[in-house]
């Protein structure tokens, strides 16, 4: 094992829920390198007493449970708890290599930045997906320079600082998430995410259909030909589609929201109007 550093030019905070069968290895992956902080959100399991036994700071999020992480108010009270210029911004799904680590710590050491853009690249079902769904996220910055304000789900803030501030590492280095779910409980990831989403809304059920199609066409080119999904097998196709319905379940919720599909009004309005014509039958 690596010496620890005595000084600590960055905080790696890490989001976790009931994570005893992951929390150690992300918490040896980042602990040589600078604080850690276990931004909890109430685990009953055995999370935080793994990250006492590192020596990890633990904060108890208030509120847990409500809405997602990105959100300014909670990167305030972190702000408050962190006593270090840089944060970095990890999840209990993600690690490092070492080469990334070390390209992170140079660039933070060398102060010429305030924002570090990483790539990050997806395991599931065991499997490496190469560039499928892969996403780049400002996971590493200063205090400050980023807004979080007004932010969505799966967004990550806004930049307040100028783009010669940011900086970009080169593709080789990126974030390895490893997606943990199995279908049955990415389902359910879906049906909870969606619900913070704002999805664009369709007037016309041609639109929605064309937008739905195209949409298939463009994850097929995108992401499983050139992201080279293929090459994860019959894993890359599982998650083609389960991604896929991720993005039309969106699309339906958004329809739903513009009462073309009003739970409350017109589909009760309609279903009683069958429901009347099968009684009308019977009375008769």
């Amino acid at each position: 094992m690596n010496k620890k550093i005595s000084y600590h030019p960055i905080t790696f905070v890490v989001f976790t829920y009931n994570e005893e069968k992951r929390i150690e290895n992300v918490i040896r992956n980042f602990i040589n390198f600078g604080k850690v902080l276990i931004a909890d959100d109430g685990s009953t399991d055995g999370t935080l007493e793994i990250a006492r036994k590192y020596g990890c700071d633990i904060y108890i999020r208030e509120n847990f449970g409500y809405g997602y992480v990105e959100n300014q108010p909670l990167v305030d009270r972190l702000y408050e708890l962190v006593d270090t210029e840089w944060i970095y911004w990890a999840f209990a799904d993600e690690m490092l290599a070492l080469d990334t680590i070390q390209e992170i710590m140079k660039i933070v050491k060398e102060d010429k930045y305030e924002i570090i853009n990483i790539d990050r690249k997806n395991y599931f079902m065991g499997r490496f997906c190469y560039n499928m769904f892969h996403s780049r996220t400002n996971k590493c910055f200063k205090k400050r320079a980023i807004d979080f304000s007004n932010n969505e789900i799966h967004g990550f803030g806004k930049a307040v600082v100028a783009t010669d501030k940011i900086y970009t590492l080169p593709d080789k280095y990126y974030v390895h998430h490893f997606i943990s779910n199995n279908v049955s409980s990415y389902i359910n990831v879906i049906n909870r995410y969606t619900e913070e989403e704002n999805g664009r809304g369709y007037k016309s059920s041609f639109v929605f259909l064309i937008s739905c199609i195209l949409l298939l066409f463009r994850f097929l080119i995108k992401h499983y030909l050139l992201g080279k999904g293929y090459k994860a097998g019959i894993v890359g196709v599982s998650f083609l589609f389960l991604m896929y319905i991720y993005h039309i379940v969106k699309l339906m919720k958004s329809v739903e929201g513009l009462n073309l599909l009003n739970v409350d009004d017109r589909i009760m309005k309609r279903y009683k109007i069958y429901q009347h014509d099968l009684l009308s039958k019977i009375v008769e």
